[in-house]
């Protein structure tokens, strides 16, 4: 919660230990090295790379990431669920340092996957509490309470006392945030009891720090100032740089509250240089957020708008999403200081959307969640309730030919054998029937269901959720800048879009007139963000009625958006421009789609994936030809065809795709 004395931060440092390999925790980067050279590609490689990333992550980030890398790799193709959850649980904690939640809930995403198959209580825990501290960092606090008592419990199965404090303490940073303040006080206490129990000193000094940010919101202020210095004199006795920034900046905070300017900034300067050094970007904006608030405290208030304004940019680009919506009613404040009512209202009602979306979005989320369980658990239902009638109508027709027989037993033997053939003839040929339209209805369920997820996933995976905040931030950037012409051109066609999206979303199939006009408005858009540097050109057979010509909705999106991200941005400035060519002409009751760019290639665009150390897929196209080979229902070779377009000297000139779609 942001006041007007300052952004009150809170200790939620905490170094997991133990996550599945003891036998490597306590030895050095070199005996890990030359360990490493006596194994062979299997497991015990893999916690070694593990190892060596945590070794290594404070010095060498680089080298720490390389084997991380490996790590992940290795473990993937061996299948090794276990070791792929203890690496993607290493990769999320590497995200969260940097301040990039995004990428930490992805990695902690593909952890959950695994532990649907693992049960390992030293990994379960981590997990939670990882997952726990992001959804604090995200703003979901009630998501973050129900993570952290799901690892406090683990943590107690396996013994470790001081992770257990250590949840205690992250449980009361949420009710601190919630305004519980006697609430997280209570948990506080119970930390720090745990804490002098089992001699930790970090732990001491990092519930000390959380109960003086307590105090400073109960404005008992010199009581706020002892536990932050005896927090601060322990972290920096111990070294914990990390920690001891967070004790600077609230101890800065109090001085600013009590008007004391320049101790505050001596304070806010020692913690400014610290964060700079560790290179956390959330710290960094954190800190920034604290000298901000100290210009407009001293009548600069010009410094502190720009301040503030550089902050939500690089707030939003990392998806920090709880110091967007503090540093918004931060500088609806200072505006109202220095006398700026407009600006001082618009800002405040920034802080308000944000606030709503904070609780909002994960209403929306669960809700979501719910109703696509309780889909699939009544397909499966269904498909329970066929399968049990089957073997009710088997078993009745056995009981009946049993009653038959014994019923015209005492006639003439012929008789009886011509009876009993015929009847089973009859009854063979009714029993496959019967299995027949079974199996049928089983396949048409199946099949709906299997449509049903793909379409839920391409919805998913269609556009980009950082497309609609570029494109949202490039409208604001505009206005601003006071050009309101190319603001609304920019915000009518982004509109129109949404609208077209929408549309096509509520139905499975559209006219190609729609889904050609969504395609036309997406490009447009991303030309505009990047400043005309594509084009397109669209292509439709004279022979093809595009009002009356139905196809799936939104199935052409994800080549489009693969060609411009992939192909044409890529392109130096100085090459012509990027250019989209999108042809469609029908055969044999199918739509045949080309589309072809002149971007870089798909193995220069490969070449660049590969320096990244986490490669990115295209889930849009994969889950697009999923689709229409259902679709189909039939065994079609090639559904999608993707062909790479070179000059006589193998130069690359751009990619073509060429899409077989099923029309009606």
């Amino acid at each position: 919660m942001i006041s007007k004395t300052g952004f009150c931060t809170c200790f939620i440092i905490l170094l997991f230990q133990g996550i599945g390999y003891p036998c490597f925790a306590q030895h050095s980067t070199d005996s890990l090295l030359t360990v490493l050279q006596a194994y062979p590609p299997d497991s015990t490689r893999i916690d070694l790379y593990i190892a060596l990333h945590k070794n290594l992550l404070a010095n060498d980030t680089t080298q720490a990431t390389r084997y991380l890398s490996k790590a992940i790799s290795m473990s993937e193709q061996m299948n090794d669920k276990k070791r792929i959850a203890r690496s993607y649980l290493q990769l999320a904690r590497y995200f969260d340092r940097k301040g990039l939640l995004p990428d930490a809930q992805n990695s902690l995403a593909k952890v959950a996957q695994q532990l649907v198959y693992v049960h390992d209580t030293s990994i379960e825990a981590p997990f939670y509490m990882m997952r726990g501290i992001i959804n604090y960092y995200e703003g979901d606090y009630k998501k973050a309470v129900n993570d952290l008592w799901a690892a406090r419990s683990r943590y107690e199965q396996l013994g470790d006392s001081a992770t257990v404090a250590s949840c205690y303490l992250i449980i009361g940073v949420a009710y601190q945030e919630l305004e519980k303040l006697d609430k997280a006080l209570e948990y506080f206490e119970k930390s720090l009891e745990i804490y002098k129990q089992v001699g930790d000193k970090k732990g001491i000094a990092m519930a000390s720090g959380n109960m003086g940010v307590v105090f400073k919101k109960k404005k008992q202020y010199d009581k706020a100032l002892e536990y932050y210095n005896q927090s601060l004199r322990v972290h920096q006795k111990y070294g914990y740089r990390e920690e001891a920034r967070i004790d600077l900046s609230n101890i800065g905070n109090i001085y600013l509250a009590q008007k004391k300017y320049d101790e505050a900034f001596e304070n806010y300067k020692m913690a400014k240089e610290i964060a700079e050094d560790l290179g956390s970007q959330i710290d960094i904006l954190s800190t920034a957020f604290d000298l901000a608030l100290l210009e407009s405290k001293v009548g600069n208030y010009q410094q502190s708008v720009l301040a503030f304004e550089q902050i939500i940019k690089q707030a939003t680009d990392l998806q920090y999403k709880y110091l967007i919506k503090e540093s918004y009613l931060a500088l609806s404040e200072v505006y109202q200081e220095s006398g700026n009512f407009s600006q001082a209202l618009n800002s405040r009602k920034h802080y308000e959307v944000w606030k709503d979306s904070l609780l909002n979005e994960n209403h929306l989320n669960e809700v979501k969640e719910l109703e696509l369980k309780y889909q699939t658990a009544e397909k499966d239902k269904q498909i329970s309730l066929l399968a049990k009638e089957k073997q009710l109508q088997e078993n009745e027709a056995q009981r009946q030919a049993t009653l038959k027989k014994a019923s015209i037993g005492a006639g003439i033997l012929l008789f009886l054998f011509a009876g009993v053939l015929v009847y089973a003839l009859k009854q063979r040929y009714k029993n496959r029937q019967l299995l027949t339209e079974k199996d049928a209805q089983i396949k048409e369920i199946t099949y709906k269901r299997q449509m049903s997820e793909l379409e839920m996933k391409a919805l998913q995976a269609q556009i980009n959720p950082h497309f609609f905040f570029n494109c949202m931030n490039s409208i604001n950037r505009m206005i601003l800048q006071g050009d309101t012409e190319n603001a609304s051109l920019y915000l009518g066609k982004f509109s129109r879009l949404v609208r077209l999206i929408l549309e096509n979303a509520e139905s499975s199939k559209v006219t190609l007139h729609n889904e050609l006009a969504l395609l036309e408005s997406y490009i447009q858009l991303e030309s505009l963000r990047f400043k005309g540097r594509i084009s397109y050109k669209i292509h439709v057979d004279a022979s093809i009625d595009p009002d009356d010509t139905y196809l799936p909705s939104m199935i052409l999106q994800p080549f489009v958006e693969n060609a411009i991200w992939h192909g044409l941005l890529h392109k130096p400035a100085e090459d012509q421009q990027g250019v989209i060519d999108i042809s469609v002409k029908e055969e044999n009751n199918r739509l045949y789609c080309i589309i072809e760019d002149n971007g870089i290639g798909r193995e220069k665009a490969r070449e660049l994936d590969e320096q990244s150390v986490f490669k990115t897929k295209s889930l849009g196209m994969k889950i697009t030809e999923e689709r229409l080979r259902l679709l189909s229902r039939q065994q079609v070779e090639h559904l999608i065809s993707i062909t790479d377009l070179k000059d006589t000297f193998n130069h690359a000139l751009g990619t073509r795709v060429e899409i077989n779609i099923p029309v009606s």
